[in-house]
């Protein structure tokens, strides 16, 4: 048995206050798992309900949630299994019709957070260089496919929301999100206000140039670009060059065979040449990333999040602010990994489709 919490003894004070004065009638409150908290309590009134979306270059997560961040249930399926994007929608808004049918409860709206670039205001995909497809009419078609309004951002934007409004960015005014997954994203608060720029894409920093001698093409095909060396995609295609150009005895890291960022830091735990050769030079670049941050936006604190850096923070964030100090002129802030985990864009996400982000409204 779980042993009840702070929180839901309030409730049931609040309850007892309420019904004895006659003031509310109890509504039920479907369960929920965000934080391991499994329950059925009569003892909160006006719980909203919501869609959040998180679209990934791996997997797409569909959840359905409420407004005090728990996430009531969780759908993931392989967002490559989808080469048509009508196909892709189609999948999520048969998702979305599952959830409310089982819960039947009522829904505000949908948050979806994809990776860029997007066209905000024609709420689509345009250009994502990790998907399978190029163009996703998100907004319009889920609308019609789901009969629900739509937000809609950039994916790193909604987690920087989310750790707004339900993790160690509550409070404070100033914050940058930082993803280090496939690619290499961020979202960023300033004095209080999301930054988005013209197009939703004011947050493109894995795009930020690391590497003057562009030894690297990024998937989006520009060169020299952060996310091209310290992404879950980058990490193996790093590896090959310095594999190929320097010589490095010793490494079995380079078989022939289908090489993976995790395999690189497995070698570099185990004290592999090659691959201690590519992580520093990924640390180093790391450094010049999240040191553009700091300059540009002067965050009070800095949050990391994607399966790369959640999988390895004790090799990613080893010694970081300390590097960042050499390169900025602004105070280095706390840069610590997102306490929400790989939850972090999708709990953005149902802010978005709760409509508490009022930068980036339903529609």
């Amino acid at each position: 048995m779980v042993a009840p919490t702070p929180t839901w003894l309030l409730g049931v004070i609040s309850f007892l206050l309420r019904t004895l004065k006659g003031l509310e009638k109890p509504r039920k409150r479907i369960a929920a798992t965000t934080w391991g908290f499994n329950t059925l309590s009569p003892f909160f009134y006006d719980v909203r309900y919501a869609i959040g979306i998180d679209i990934g270059a791996t997997n797409t997560r569909i959840a359905l949630g409420n407004d005090e961040g728990e996430l009531i249930e969780v759908v993931t399926f392989k967002t490559w299994d989808y080469q048509d994007p009508n196909l892709y929608l189609d999948r999520i808004a048969h998702v979305i019709r599952e959830l409310r049918a089982k819960y039947k409860v009522e829904v505000t709206g949908v948050g979806v957070g994809s990776p860029g670039p997007l066209d905000m205001a024609r709420g689509e995909v345009v250009a994502a260089p990790n998907m399978p497809f190029k163009r996703l009419e998100v907004v319009r078609v889920l609308k019609e496919l789901v009969n629900l309004p739509v937000a809609f951002a950039n994916d790193a934007v909604t987690a920087a929301v989310g750790e707004k409004f339900w993790g160690e960015g509550a409070g404070l005014d100033n914050l940058v999100y930082v993803t280090i997954s496939t690619g290499i994203g961020g979202g960023v608060y300033v004095d209080g206000s999301l930054l988005l720029g013209k197009d939703g894409n004011a947050h493109e920093i894995g795009h930020v140039v690391v590497d003057s001698q562009e030894r690297l093409t990024c998937g989006c095909g520009k060169k020299g670009h952060w996310e091209a060396y310290c992404s879950g995609s980058g990490i193996p295609r790093f590896a090959r060059f310095i594999a190929e150009h320097e010589k490095v005895e010793g490494s079995c890291l380079m078989t022939g065979g289908k090489l993976e960022a995790r395999d690189v830091f497995e070698a570099y735990r185990a004290g592999d040449p090659l691959a201690r050769r590519v992580i520093s030079e990924v640390k180093r670049f790391n450094a010049y990333g999240f040191a553009a941050i700091v300059n540009y936006y002067d965050p009070e604190l800095v949050t990391v999040g994607g399966s790369v850096a959640l999988n390895n923070p004790d090799i990613l964030l080893e010694g970081l602010r300390d590097s960042v100090k050499n390169y900025t002129v602004n105070r280095p802030p706390e840069i610590k990994l997102t306490r929400l985990g790989a939850n972090a864009g999708l709990l953005g996400a149902l802010a978005l489709g709760l409509g508490l982000e009022r930068k980036v409204p339903l529609r």
